[in-house]
């Protein structure tokens, strides 16, 4: 989705403000990172930018907000505002958001990543997906696929049980971990109780500058954004089930007589 930063920071910015040059380096990051602001939290911030907690309080009490979360809840305000009145017919636009946002998923497919990620699937007994909410969806996804491709997979969503999983992991284990933000608590902890079993993460998030991607062994990055009203959800999974999709083939084709085997096995299975 393109983003019109001139009208989100009218919005943001009600009246004229001097910004210290610290400042104009954290609302430079905030009108040009939008999306990404929405799921950052102050510590993020603060590492990415390199600058001081204060300096942020500093920021947003000058455009008169209390606090991050008030903050962050009227730019996600403003982004549905600006997606209602500048992309309608909404049709048209989520066809062509759609469209766009494979076409950006595409040109950001690392493929040596790609390698990377299959190597370690293919040299694993097991398989771990997880994804909390929305995610959890499109690992269901991925555990239907990679299923026909004699991989062993299983799938968590809640985080408690993840947690107890981890205790009985090995490096034999590899784990597929989806979030949007890359910034989820719970897929965080259960990623770093992998690292602690040396259980290989491979991170299927939105965003490369984020904690999940830290702790990966392997990053494959999406290009989706959240707008639930112009049809972001959609566009979201659409890119992370292109990932998937690649990633999938990328294993099938290490071996397709054996892939063939197991898909039909699936299939004759099924229809019994």
């Amino acid at each position: 989705m393109v983003i019109d930063k001139k009208k989100l920071e009218s919005i943001l910015v009600k009246e004229r403000v001097e910004f210290s040059k610290t400042e104009k380096i954290i609302h430079k990051y905030i009108i040009e990172n939008p999306e990404q602001v929405i799921y950052d939290t102050l510590n993020s911030i603060m590492t990415r930018l390199h600058v001081g907690e204060a300096s942020i309080v500093r920021y947003f009490k000058k455009l008169g907000y209390v606090n991050f979360i008030a903050f962050k809840m009227d730019i996600y305000k403003a982004l549905q505002e600006i997606s209602i009145k500048n992309e309608l017919p909404f049709v048209d636009n989520i066809t062509n958001n759609m469209i766009e946002v494979i076409q950006k998923t595409k040109a950001s497919i690392d493929m040596k990543a790609i390698d990377a990620a299959t190597d370690i699937i293919l040299e694993s007994k097991q398989v771990i997906i997880a994804g909390m909410g929305t995610s959890h969806t499109t690992a269901l996804d991925m555990f239907s696929k990679i299923l026909r491709v004699g991989v062993k997979p299983i799938v968590i969503n809640d985080s408690h049980f993840s947690y107890m999983y981890t205790a009985v992991l090995n490096e034999e284990t590899c784990a597929i971990i989806y979030s949007f933000s890359g910034e989820t608590e719970e897929m965080i902890k259960f990623a770093k109780n992998c690292k602690e079993k040396n259980v290989k993460t491979i991170v299927i998030s939105n965003y490369a500058n984020s904690t999940l991607n830290s702790l990966a062994d392997v990053f494959l990055k999406t290009n989706g954004f959240e707008n639930e009203i112009n049809g972001g959800f959609l566009c979201s999974k659409v890119s992370q089930i292109y990932v998937c999709d690649v990633l999938v083939t990328s294993c099938a084709l290490r071996n397709i007589e054996k892939t063939k085997k197991y898909t039909q096995d699936v299939t004759n299975t099924v229809l019994k």
